[in-house]
């Protein structure tokens, strides 16, 4: 604390008085930074003019304060060490006026006080605000009340009040001022308590309820809301708790009233689809009236995934059993009536096992979907299905020059429908083989690759010649620019296409019987199909051909490999000589090249291996790995005649091959045999993983690596003979499975950490793998506790 004097020096002596100065207002408290207002009344002189100083006395000291020319005194910004005056000199330079000014800190702030009001009698107070200190005091008026500090925001006190009367509360920490006061009012501690009516009520969400309490300054509600009138509104949806409060606030307190909030009874009148839920996964929209935003729906009560838009829901879930089911939709307790909805395909032409495991032969594997419409068509209609769609699946949006072949195969195999298409187009892949690590560059195989599916359902002889006259395959086996033979230089043509022609891709090395069997010669050896002079004579056929010109280009021999075409025949370096081909064939001599080219192809086309020979194979890729003489010579029959005198008819081929009764055995399950279906090799294995679910998959997808770690990086087979024998025999056993030939302990355990690495994000049913795989488990959620 400091004293401030003021001094006023006396005005002029006058006759009738000595001179003399009033300082006015007397001695002051006053907080630091604060100001007052100071007024001089000069008696004794004539010139009543006056001039201010602060502690003048003492030679002036701003640290005290500062007044200006009019008396306006402002305390300093801390309170001062020594006493603080205040002087006004009058004009005689003699007379003086002095006061003193105590300057102290500020006193405390009060935000609030609770109760108010304060009911009479004894009471005591909270009084929140800030900078309070220990040794704080609270008055009310002039009255010091107890005081109890709590905390620099909280006090409380005690006291007695007769009266109803406001008071003004005042608080002073010790070295300050009081703080400025809060006025509150006294209530009577006697008399009726605050009342609400109705005290409880039942309310339908999104209705409205009136309330009512004499005197009520203020409602309030727990969820809904209310006007300052009492006028009630629930929610539109239940919230939390379906019991609500209500809150009126007046001068005799508070009343509370309970609200029941009731949701409307649901009722269902249409579901998506004529009423049908797919087996498995399934998705649907229900209609009807008293949906909420709470409202949940249970298919054999069992509650799905259920989201609330615009007055329907739309459900997600799953159902292991077909047959018709019970929909409900609940709002909380209240209960729609059951609504009859068709799960799977009613009368179904096969069952779902069934479908899958014909889609695991004719497709890349079974997605939810294509697996209800085998079971609603049936095989043979998805069959035709598949022949009559156009060509989805390409490599034309490889623009790449290397890289990105396999991740494109997978999203074609994942999402595209041409899913038989695909399949076959893979199996001739792995028949008629080439590999891009001779062809070098994506363009010289996307042309072969389309090629292949292109004529997956045409004739197996216009495969045979397009796949002859492809610039991959005369890359890979050496037919492009193939010389014919040189005597005077000891040259010959290239045998290598000549060779596999017969060998990997048509009869093999041994006569068959019509049912794949070798055919066994009078000295029990097997009778071979062809002699290394066959291969020379048919090397010498497949002489004078080279890449295609660019259009309106010349042929040009020894042409660079291109994408312009079929290979072009270049006459000059064609062996014209008649040849000595299979079954003693001799075609003409002097012909032109195309036409000796057709000559030797018919002759290897129609040899009686070819037919036995490519059902084995196809039989192998697509459905099993040790199928029957008696399987194997019904689709050899195919071949031979497609039931209308045609030879090779894919499209017949195909469907002997799916149809046939050892193909649909044990359909069901429960019958299985040693020899039944074959390993899927990794190609397989990852698209049916991620079709099992519904996934989707883009070219961004992670698995062109995997691929590689499985011993199957697609397109790249590590020689002619593909990335495994269909010959391959199944260690222990009698049985033959090529895919095993890849399936070591090492890549057994890349299986299972593949689906690890797929479902790994146990946190988010939306599981991925990298930004090209997604499989949404949403509609697993609800059996995860049912296993």
């Amino acid at each position: 604390m400091a004293l401030i004097c003021l001094i006023c020096p006396p005005l002029a002596v006058q006759a009738a008085s000595a001179p003399s100065i009033t300082v006015n207002p007397g001695y002051t408290n006053i907080g630091v930074n604060q100001t007052v207002q100071y007024t001089a009344t000069v008696s004794g002189l004539a010139d009543t003019t006056v001039k201010w100083e602060v502690n003048e006395i003492a030679g002036g000291n701003s640290t005290l304060g500062t007044i200006s020319s009019t008396g306006l005194y402002k305390a300093p910004a801390i309170v001062p060490t020594v006493s603080t005056l205040i002087v006004e000199l009058g004009s005689d330079g003699k007379t003086m006026g002095v006061q003193y000014v105590n300057v102290e800190l500020a006193g405390p702030s009060i935000a609030s006080i609770k109760p108010n009001p304060i009911p009479t009698g004894n009471y005591t107070i909270t009084l929140n605000g800030a900078s309070f200190k220990p040794g704080a005091v609270v008055r009310k008026g002039n009255d010091n009340l107890s005081t109890t500090y709590v905390s620099a925001t909280k006090l409380l006190a005690s006291g007695y009040q007769s009266g109803t009367q406001s008071a003004v509360f005042e608080v002073e920490n010790p070295g300050t001022l009081w703080g400025p006061g809060l006025t509150v009012p006294f209530k009577s501690s006697t008399g009726t308590p605050q009342q609400i009516s109705p005290a409880s009520a039942n309310v339908d969400l999104g209705q409205a309820q009136q309330f009512t309490s004499a005197g009520a300054t203020a409602f309030s509600a727990t969820a809904g809301v209310i006007t300052s009138a009492g006028l009630y509104t629930a929610p539109a949806s239940l919230p939390a708790s379906a019991t609500v409060t209500v809150t009126a606030t007046g001068p005799n307190g508070k009343a509370t009233a309970a609200i029941t909030l009731l949701p409307p009874t649901p009722a269902i009148t249409t579901v998506s689809n004529s009423g049908k839920l797919a087996l498995g996964i399934f998705s649907a929209t229900v209609t009807g009236t008293g949906f909420i935003a709470n409202s949940v729906a249970s298919l054999n009560g069992n509650a799905l995934a259920t989201t609330y838009a615009a007055g329907e829901l739309t459900i997600t879930g799953f159902a292991g059993q077909p047959g018709v089911g019970s929909l409900t939709v609940s709002n909380g307790a209240v209960t729609s009536a059951a609504f009859p909805v068709q799960i799977g395909i009613p009368n179904p032409q096969v069952s779902l096992a069934a479908a899958r495991r014909f889609l695991e032969q004719a497709a890349f594997g079974p997605t939810p979907t294509d697996a209800a419409t085998v079971q609603s068509i049936g095989y043979q209609a998805w069959i035709n299905q598949q022949f009559n769609m156009p060509q989805v699946s390409n490599y034309k949006t490889i623009t790449s020059d290397q890289g990105g072949m396999p991740t494109h195969f997978l999203t074609n195999a994942v999402t595209n429908p041409d899913q038989l298409r695909q399949r076959v187009g893979f199996a001739l892949n792995q028949i008629f083989v080439t590999s891009i690590d001779k062809l070098i560059w994506n363009g010289n195989i996307i042309l072969y690759q389309n090629m292949l599916l292109n004529d997956s359902f045409t004739n197996y002889r216009q495969i045979m010649g397009d796949v002859t006259l492809s610039p991959a395959m005369g890359q890979y086996l050496d037919m492009a620019n193939n010389t014919m033979a040189d005597p005077a230089q000891g040259s010959v043509a290239n045998e290598n296409y000549a060779r596999e022609l017969m060998q990997l891709f048509t009869i093999g090395t041994n006569m068959l019987n019509q049912d794949g069997t070798t055919q066994i010669g009078s000295d029990n050896l097997p009778i071979p199909t062809y002699s290394q002079f066959t291969i020379t004579e048919f090397a010498r056929v497949y002489t004078g051909w080279t890449y295609a010109p660019a259009a309106g280009q010349p042929v040009e021999w020894g042409a660079y490999i291109s994408s312009n075409g079929p290979l072009a025949s270049y006459a000059p370096e064609h062996d014209s000589g008649a040849k000595h081909l299979l079954n003693g064939y001799v075609p003409p001599a002097g012909i032109a090249p195309q036409q000796d080219l057709n000559n030797a192809l018919d002759n290897v086309f129609n040899h009686p291996n070819v037919g036995p020979f490519v059902a084995t194979q196809l039989i192998q890729h697509l459905v099993k790995s040790n199928p029957s003489p008696a399987y194997v010579s019904r689709v050899a029959t195919a071949f031979n005649n497609n039931g209308s005198g045609v030879r090779g008819d894919m499209t017949a081929t195909i469907s002997a091959i799916l149809l046939d009764p050892e193909a649909r055995a044990n359909d069901n399950g429960g019958d299985d045999q040693p020899t039944d279906g074959h390993l899927q090799e990794p190609g397989l294995f990852i698209a049916a993983m991620v079709r099992a679910f519904g996934g989707q998959m883009n070219d961004q997808n992670y698995y062109s690596s995997e691929l590689a770690n499985m011993e199957e990086d697609i397109f790249t087979p590590p020689s002619v003979f593909n990335y495994y024998s269909p010959n391959y025999g199944v260690p222990g056993t009698p049985l033959m499975g090529g895919e095993f030939e890849l399936h070591t302990p090492n890549n057994a355990i890349v299986r299972a950490n593949e689906i690890s690495s797929l479902f790994s994000q146990y946190s988010n049913p939306v599981q991925t793998y990298g930004p090209g795989t997604t499989v949404d488990l949403t509609a697993y959620l609800p059996l995860a506790a049912n296993p």
